[in-house]
């Protein structure tokens, strides 16, 4: 029997955590693929303040804070890739995506760079 993380763990917990109001898209983020049309985002949950350890090549560490888009997999109909672009209306700011990180259980990091205006 294999769970649907998607169903069962990963939409209940992002419907809470997430971006914009539920039943509101206009507070949603908006995704801009560089192929195709822009589309909502419910449940993204958006970290302005994303906080890593990056290991150099010489054996020391450097904490890293960057803006990431935590999404479902399952709402995209191509992966969210590298240059894409996407819109957070509670900031509004854009950001262009610098990696797409999937955990394999169907939820995508999106590692974003804030886009130039």
């Amino acid at each position: 029997m294999s769970i649907d993380w998607d169903a069962e763990l990963l939409g209940p917990v992002m419907s809470v955590f997430g971006e914009g109001a539920p039943g509101v898209p206009s507070s949603w983020p908006t995704y801009a693929p560089r192929r195709g049309s822009a589309f909502q985002l419910p449940d993204a949950v958006f970290d302005e303040q994303y906080h890593r350890v990056v290991e150099q090549g010489d054996g020391s560490e450097v904490s890293t804070s960057t803006p990431v888009l935590g999404v479902r997999a399952s709402l995209f109909e191509q992966p969210p890739a590298q240059g894409d672009r996407v819109l957070i209306p509670s900031n509004g700011k854009t950001y262009r995506v610098a990696d797409a990180q999937a955990d394999g259980h169907g939820h995508v990091l999106l590692v974003l760079i804030e886009a130039a205006a």
